[in-house]
C-alpha cells in the first residue's frame, strides 16, 4: 500500500514519513526532493523565480514521477500541494491520502521560527501582516486537505512515534 502524507508546511510530514517508511518497510520519498531532482531547483526557488505556476509545474512533475514508482511507498508532500489540484488528483490514484492536521498557532510559530533561521519570511507571507496572511492560507488549505484525505490524524505537539502509531491504527481499520 502506498501512503501520501499531506498537510500544511511544518506539520512534520517528512519526519513522520521517513519513520513510518522504516517501520513499514516501505520506500520513503519526499516530493520536495523529487522537485529538486527533476528541475534542479528547490520548491522555494521555483516559487521565488517563477511564482505559483512554476512551483505547480515542478510539483506536478514530481507527482507524476512518484505515481510511476513501484510500491510500497510513503511519500511526504510539500505544504502548498493544496493549491495544486492536478497534483492532488494524480496522487489520489497512487495511494491512501493521509492528512496530518496541526493547529494554526503551532504551525505559525514553526513558520516564524524557520523564517528567523532563514533570515526572511516565505514569499507567501510578505506584503502584509504575516499572522493574518498565514491564517487565510491555513483556512483555505486545511479545508482542501481535509476534503481530499482518506484519513486524518491530529498531530499537534505529539511526538512522531505517537502520530505513527495513530496512523498505523487508522490504516489497519481502513
Amino acid at each position: 500500500m502506498n501512503i501520501v502524507l499531506t498537510g500544511m508546511k511544518h506539520t512534520g510530514k517528512s519526519t513522520i514519513g521517513a519513520q513510518l517508511a522504516r517501520k513499514t518497510g516501505a520506500r520513503f520519498v519526499d516530493t520536495d526532493d523529487l522537485v529538486r531532482e527533476l528541475t534542479g531547483k528547490s520548491p522555494r526557488e521555483l516559487f521565488d523565480e517563477g511564482g505559483p505556476s512554476s512551483l505547480a509545474e515542478g510539483e506536478l512533475r514530481a507527482c507524476e514521477a512518484l505515481s510511476s514508482m513501484e510500491g510500497p511507498v510513503v511519500a511526504a508532500t510539500g505544504g502548498g500541494l493544496a493549491d495544486n489540484r492536478a497534483s492532488l488528483e494524480r496522487l489520489r490514484s497512487f495511494g491512501t491520502i493521509l492528512y496530518i492536521d496541526t493547529p494554526f498557532d503551532i504551525l505559525f510559530d514553526r513558520v516564524m521560527a524557520s523564517a528567523q533561521r532563514d533570515g526572511r519570511l516565505p514569499r507567501f507571507l510578505e506584503g502584509g501582516d504575516p499572522r493574518e496572511l498565514f491564517r487565510i492560507l491555513y483556512r483555505r488549505r486545511t479545508e482542501i486537505y481535509a476534503q481530499t484525505a482518506d484519513i486524518t490524524v491530529h498531530a499537534g505537539r505529539k511526538p512522531p512515534q505517537t502520530v505513527i502509531r495513530e496512523i498505523l491504527d487508522k490504516l489497519s481499520h481502513e
